[in-house]
């Protein structure tokens, strides 16, 4: 469990970082996002995750940062709503990659 909540942690972390920054309108916001992406690729490091699982937690890293900016700016209850949803699904998501536990590795035979 404690490498779920540090994953969890971490991500939710750069994620404030890319809602903050996106706050404001002159911030290059591909960069940005580009770097949200990568982070939320690499959080499931350790795991069994294959491309699709870390793609939807980068993804949905995405859209939590980006929606974090825009109710951040109190544009609404659809806004919090969705970020609402969208934490919830990263959440489920690292916390179901965290539980897997990892084969291991096949012997060799001589």
């Amino acid at each position: 469990m404690p490498g779920f909540l540090l994953r969890n942690c971490l991500l939710l972390a750069v994620e404030l970082g890319a809602a903050v920054l996106l706050r404001d309108a002159g911030t290059p916001w591909i960069p940005v996002l580009l770097a949200v992406f990568v982070a939320g690729s690499a959080v499931p490091h350790g795991t069994e995750a294959e491309f699709a699982a870390r793609f939807l937690v980068a993804l949905t890293a995405v859209g939590v940062a980006r929606l974090g900016a825009t109710a951040w700016e109190g544009h609404g209850v659809a806004a919090s709503a969705g970020l609402g949803c969208l934490l919830l699904v990263q959440t489920v998501a690292l916390l179901r990659l965290s539980r897997r536990r990892r084969r291991p590795a096949p012997r060799r035979r001589r």
